[in-house]
């Protein structure tokens, strides 16, 4: 036992000249003998007993430093519970519902600390861009994903677009796409490609924050609904958002020099809209869409025109490259399937491959 445990004395109340209704009239008192070998009483008062009243709240931010929790119209800011902080990656996201104590003290620097997470409904996650493997989940509990890209500065990269959609798709998330800065101008070409995707059942809004253009139709689509808004650096995002929930958000241009945006939002941040169950939730621009969790031969299934003609194939597990009796193909030379659609699907499932192979 350390000496310092050693020199500990019971715990009593008041001093030892007291008298016993003196004692118990006081605050506890522990005595600790110290170095210079005289009692140095330390008090425990209310004032420092540290949580008290549990609440349950949603996570609206979440920082490597603290996670800032809502609940009955409050944030707090807390720090996460020991057994949380040792749980690996994800442990609290944006979206969580979860069980926080709430801190009485006024001195300290959080407001309260969270316990436990509720398990999660549904999330949207995609692979990390930096380091090693693993999967970041950007949000959960949320209704509808609107992957939101620009006709230029930056210009719409359709692969990411794609990948963004297959993985909102595997989650079972219902998605928007959202095309935005049309006040530039839609190149042909680009509009060309863009018909596609209400053949599809996908909701396609074409907005400007600087115009205004279609952002009634934005707001009507998001109204009632907790919707995760990604895409690309520089696509116009916090604008977006700040016209429709009418805040202020930090934007920046297009960097000059390579066309791509600079990131404005560096964390994950929920944003509660003025209807029940509305919210917008800003994530960080991205590079490109990694997908994570599946597998090379599950692609063509989370693409609806592909999908339609999988069942037909000779082969269960079919790529959909040169097998022979492949219906996917087949419809691909009969024009059921756009050949632009066939060739995102490639180009997705080799970077997969080579991703898959890179990790091993």
């Amino acid at each position: 036992m350390k000496s310092w445990l050693r020199s500990l004395r019971p715990c009593h109340h008041g001093t030892p000249n007291d008298s016993r209704e003196e004692r118990l009239s006081k605050p506890p008192v522990i005595w600790i003998k110290s170095s210079v070998n005289f009692l140095n009483p330390v008090r425990i008062t209310s004032r420092i007993l540290k949580f008290r009243t549990r609440m349950r709240g949603q996570v609206i931010f979440r920082s490597s430093r603290e996670v800032k929790v809502i609940s009955e119209g409050q944030v707090f800011r807390c720090d996460l519970a020991g057994r949380l902080r040792k749980e690996g990656k994800n442990p609290v996201v944006v979206g969580d519902w979860v069980e926080f104590e709430r801190n009485e003290n006024a001195d300290r620097n959080s407001d309260g600390r969270v316990l436990s997470v509720e398990e999660r409904k549904v999330w949207l996650s995609r692979r990390r861009d930096v380091g090693r493997a693993r999967e970041l989940i950007l949000a959960a509990n949320v209704d509808q994903v609107a992957g939101v890209f620009s006709v230029q500065k930056p210009n719409i990269k359709f692969g990411a677009l794609d990948r963004l959609l297959m993985a909102s798709a595997c989650m079972g998330l219902p998605a928007i796409v959202v095309i935005n800065k049309v006040d530039l101008g839609i190149p042909d070409e680009v509009e060309d490609r863009l018909r596609v995707y209400p053949t599809l059942g996908y909701q396609l809004i074409r907005t400007s924050a600087e115009t205004g253009e279609g952002l009634d139709d934005l707001e009507e689509n998001l109204r009632g609904k907790a919707t995760v808004l990604s895409g690309p650096s520089g696509a116009g995002k916090s604008s977006l958002i700040s016209k429709v929930l009418g805040i202020d958000l930090k934007t920046q241009e297009v960097s000059d020099h390579n066309d791509k945006g600079r990131h404005t939002t560096t964390a994950v941040t929920w944003h509660p809209g003025e209807e029940e169950g509305s919210a917008i939730v800003d994530t960080p621009g991205f590079r490109d869409w990694a997908l994570w969790g599946l597998e090379p031969r599950e692609l063509s299934h989370w693409m609806p025109d592909l999908a339609a003609h999988v069942g037909d194939c000779r082969f269960n597990d079919c790529m959909h490259l040169k097998e022979p009796g492949c219906a996917v193909l087949g419809a691909v030379e009969s024009g059921e399937i756009e050949a632009r659609r066939y060739r995102s699907y490639v180009g997705i499932l080799e970077s997969v491959i080579e991703r898959q192979d890179r990790d091993r």
